[in-house]
Order: structure tokens, then sequence, then C-alpha cells
């Protein structure tokens, strides 16, 4: 894959619709919303609600207008990246401690790892928790594995399993309770030295993605699965290559968090839950403003979930007591008011089911720019979609051989 050229048009198919995606619609409501098409939202509020469930899905039903789907079709071949296929079947035995989750990823891994890594010895997990990849890559490979995490029950608990597990070797297998960081590190960068090491991070979070690369570029192989790209910076974590910076995005935080959002098919229930919950949310933030202007934009903050299911008077006076505002309307004056804004809390949830065609695009570019990097540094690099996304929605892997 030409990484370069695929990001290239990437860049030049996303900036000019930089203020839809790098703008937080609710916060700057409603100037944000007259940064969509008139055409994109007439149609949008022609979709009945099967129609808007497809549209969260990535389709486009109806007659959309020409420029929408134009943008669909070009941005579709760019953010499309090939499956790795490989699953290694692990036994009940190996796979004892393992959730749906984990097992599914492991096994996956696993496939991945054995025709690559015929030269490695040695292995570092970054975030390795109980140490289930590590002790089944010793198993499954005979290397040397050390297992990084911050967590020391969760080591503990890893260490009392391989005291258990009598088939392991117990000098394969090791725990370091650390936390990798940028710089020197004399106690954990001599793990990452050596073109018989494999640098393995599974689901990084926000910067921490950056840090193992920097770490391992002297490693034979790395692997890494990012997420939480919501937590990382945007003046500081994008882009990191020379390439990258030449063709620059205009990235904000509210541009990350919508590269981190989930993109698996929602159920109907899951779809519904979802509107329900944005109902609140905007007419919410519809109500602070009109009731507390000077307090300028609220955050409402997660909810429990069951609390979406009640009505919206119950809804608010749980918020409003949390942030400690208080309204002299009745129960009935809220339902009321929320009923007034349907209208335009619809309008607040098209925006966003339009909003979210970028999502896909905008985690592709950051993983492009990071397999870019990784190129200037000399390694040859894949991007393989690895994971079921309804299991594991950061699903992209970051692969590179020396």
């Amino acid at each position: 894959m030409d990484f370069r050229a695929r990001l290239e048009a990437l860049s030049e198919l996303l900036g000019p619709w930089s203020e839809l995606w790098s703008r937080s619609i609710l916060q700057n409501w409603p100037e944000s919303g007259a940064a969509y098409p008139d055409s994109w939202m007439s149609y949008a509020e022609s979709l009945d609600e099967t129609g808007e469930r497809r549209l969260d899905q990535g389709e486009l039903p109806g007659d959309p207008p020409a420029s929408l789907r134009a943008l669909l079709r070009a941005l579709h071949p760019l953010t499309g990246l090939p499956w790795h296929q490989g699953v290694h079947g692990l036994t009940t035995a190996e796979a004892q401690g393992l959730n749906a989750k984990k097992l599914h990823e492991i096994e996956r891994v696993l496939a991945l790892l054995a025709p690559r890594t015929r030269a490695i010895r040695q292995a570092v997990d970054i975030g390795g928790g109980m140490g289930h990849l590590a002790r089944l890559c010793v198993r499954t490979f005979d290397w040397t594995f050390h297992s990084i995490d911050r967590d020391a029950a969760l080591q503990e608990k890893g260490r009392d399993w391989l005291r258990r597990d009598r088939s392991l070797p117990r000098d394969k297998l090791g725990f370091l309770h650390a936390s990798v960081e940028d710089g020197p590190q004399s106690e954990l960068d001599p793990f990452f030295r050596g073109r018989d090491r494999a640098s393995i991070g599974l689901h990084t979070c926000g910067p921490l993605a950056l840090t193992q690369i920097r770490k391992s570029q002297d490693a034979g192989f790395l692997l890494n699965v990012g997420c939480c790209y919501d937590k990382l910076d945007a003046a500081r974590d994008y882009p990191v290559s020379r390439f990258g910076e030449a063709h620059r995005l205009p990235f904000t935080r509210y541009a990350l968090a919508l590269a981190t959002r989930e993109r698996h098919h929602k159920s109907e229930a899951e779809f519904a839950l979802m509107k329900r919950v944005y109902a609140h949310r905007f007419a919410f933030e519809l109500l602070a403003r009109r009731e507390f202007p000077e307090h300028g934009f609220v955050r409402a903050g997660d909810a429990p979930r069951a609390l979406y299911a009640r009505s919206f008077a119950v809804y608010a006076r749980n918020r409003l007591e949390r942030l400690g505002l208080e309204t002299g309307m009745t129960d009935a004056g809220l339902e009321a008011f929320e009923v007034s804004v349907r209208p335009e809390t619809r309008r607040l949830l098209l925006c966003h089911l339009l909003r979210d065609r970028f999502s896909r695009a905008l985690e592709v570019v950051l993983l492009l720019d990071r397999a870019i990097l990784l190129e200037e540094m000399g390694f040859q690099v894949e991007l393989l979609q690895v994971f079921d996304p309804r299991l594991s929605p950061r699903n992209i892997a970051l692969i590179a051989r020396a």
C-alpha cells in the first residue's frame, strides 16, 4: 500500500470539510449547523427512522445530494484496509481465563505474528496485564517474554497463574511493574532494542502508541493497535511524520473524539437508545442556554443508562441537581419545553449522523501518519484490519518489520 499517496488523497478530500468535522456541533450550535450544506440537511430531514438508522450505518438511502454521494464514494476506497484472515485456534486449556473479546483478539494476533516473526527470540508487551498474550506467545513461539504493566494487582494475578501452570517454563516469562514513558528509562529500554526483539502494544491508550513507536526504533518487529485518540494532544501528537507535516489537517480535540467513535452496526434497540440519549442531552443543553445563559456551555455529563429511559423531566432534574442549578419549572413545564424543541434536537441529531461519516477517514489519517513515520525510520509497514469491530472497535493493526 502506498501510504503517502493515500494520506495525500484523504487530506485533499477532508480539508474542505474541516468546518464540519473539526468542531463540536452542540457547543457551537446553531453556527455549527450552518456549516452543513442545505442540500445535505434537506436530504437528512426527509429520512424516516429506518432511513436515519441506515445513514448511521454508512448507507445513503433514498435520493442523496450529489455532493454527499460523491464525497462518500471517494472516501470509501481510501479508508478501506485489507483484512488479516488467519486464526490460531486455542485449546480449552489455553483459553482458560480469557473473555470472549480477549480470546478473539489473541487468536488473531497469534496468527498474525507467526509468519512475520521467525527471527524474533524475545518480546515485550506494553500494558500486558495478567500476561495472557505473553504466556501464549511463550507457549507458541518459545520466546522469552516480558509483560509490562503499571497495575501491580493484575501482574500478581499473572505471577500466580504462572506458578500454577507447570507446563510453562518459569524463566521464559517475566513481569515488569512500570509505566512506559517518553525519554530514557534505563530499566526498560534494553527490552526494546535488538533485531531479535518484538514490541507489542494492543490498545495502547492515546499517546502511548507513539511512545511505543519511539521506544521501538531499534527493534526487529512492532505490532501496535491504538485506541482512545481523544486522549491525544492535537498540537503535540499529530502529525508525527515528516510527510504528514506537509499534509497537515486541522485536527482538534473534537476531531480526535470523532476518530474514536465506534462504527459497528447498531441493532434497532441500540439505535433507539442512542437517539434517546441524544434527545435528552440536546434538549437539556437548549434548556440550560435559556435558563442559565451566564454559564455558557453546560456539560450535562454521562448519566446512568437507566436515567435515559425516564422522562425528560426526571433526567433534567437529575442533571440540574448534579450541577447545582435550580429552575422554577414544573415537571409539566420541562416536558413541554422538550416537546417544543424537538425539531431543533432532531436537526442536531441529523448533523451528528452526517458528521459521523468522517470518523473512519479521520482514524485512517492518524494511522497512515504513524505508518509513514515508521517507514521514515526504515521499517517495512502494514496496516491491516484484524479484529471484528463488533467485539473490538479499534481493530486496525500497525505492523512494522526491520
